[in-house]
């Protein structure tokens, strides 16, 4: 190569780099990164609006003795979980971008974060909204090592590190954070509710009645220590020690009875006579009625004193730990 080959060589590349040079911006990566996706003061909210094509749109409200739930089409609203929407409030705002899926608007349903996504509203007084959030689809990431390790059984299952893909409405970029957000895009008005019928301390029921089918009845009482050398927490029933391991599956289930679903076209008058009636005595006299009645599928229905609602309990599982007649919660049976 000569000296004039050379240069001009020189000349070229010298060219070429100043041309990438100059047709190279440098672009500040996103404010999100910066700051949180959702800077809302928690404080402040009052209302939340989750609104899905899958479904139709919930809405949260702050009262006076907590909050509730509702569906936007109606003007029936119910008691939320405290719980649920505590988790909501505390996981949207603190959310951390993990990286830049796109900045392209055309790969937004890739993502699931245009009109197929679940856009969340968090509201303040008078329903001026504080920030919005476009949730889409959620995948699970798994390394390398992570799936040679796995068995064939538990590579057909989900696992590993869910990413969650957001959008705010008013950006065109779609981030990805580490994070499942489906408790969130993904409840109906009954999964928000509160699925307590009632909640008392087990040491404070003194007396089960249990009343059956066709008049068959039995209760048990807790053994007091006067009449007793016998601990405390001693049952007996008719005279007969019962065992502790029996009817401790009953008393959890009978002092914090929860709903799976409910049965929102029924009031508790439509029912007529009940299948099973359950009577907590506590101690300081007060009294928890439980009534069970037939109801298609796997569940029964339950109502209960001051309870308004109609809920559905599994059937199964109350036959298993409470439904038994008295020799299965015997000592020795």
């Amino acid at each position: 190569m000569t000296n004039a080959t050379k240069t001009l060589s020189i000349v070229f590349v010298g060219t070429l780099a100043l041309s990438l040079a100059a047709s190279w911006r440098w672009e500040p990566a996103s404010a999100a990164f910066e700051e949180e996706l959702l800077a809302v003061d928690t404080s402040a909210v009052q209302a939340v609006r989750i609104a899905s094509p899958e479904r139709p749109t919930v809405r949260l409200e702050r009262a006076d003795a907590g909050w509730t739930v509702a569906p936007a089409d109606t003007t029936a609203a119910y008691p939320a979980s405290t719980r649920a929407v505590n988790r909501l409030l505390s996981t949207l705002p603190s959310l951390q971008v993990g990286a830049v899926a796109t900045r392209q608007p055309r790969k937004h349903p890739r993502y699931g974060v245009d009109s197929t996504g679940t856009t969340v509203t968090m509201l303040g007084t008078e329903d001026a909204p504080l920030g919005r959030l476009i949730v889409g689809r959620t995948q699970f990431r798994t390394s390398q090592a992570g799936r040679q390790r796995r068995s064939p059984l538990q590579r057909r299952r989900r696992g590993g590190t869910p990413i969650t893909y957001v959008r705010p409405p008013e950006q065109p970029d779609v981030y990805s954070v580490e994070h499942s957000l489906r408790t969130v895009s993904g409840r109906s008005v009954d999964d928000w509710r509160d699925k307590s019928i009632w909640a008392v301390s087990r040491a404070d029921v003194q007396r089960i009645d249990f009343r059956y089918p066709a008049d068959s009845a039995f209760t048990v009482r807790r053994v007091a220590p006067a009449d007793s050398a016998a601990a405390q927490r001693a049952w007996v029933s008719a005279g007969d020690t019962l065992s502790q391991s029996e009817v401790s599956p009953a008393l959890r289930m009978l002092t914090a009875p929860r709903a799976s679903a409910f049965a929102n076209s029924l009031s508790p008058n439509d029912l007529g006579a009940p299948l099973y009636t359950l009577r907590l005595h506590l101690s300081s006299g007060a009294r928890r009625t439980l009534r069970l009645f037939r109801a298609p599928g796997s569940f029964y229905r339950a109502t209960a004193d001051g309870y308004p609602y109609v809920a559905e309990v599994r059937r199964g599982r109350w036959d298993r730990s409470v439904l038994r007649g008295r020799s299965a919660f015997l000592q020795g049976e």
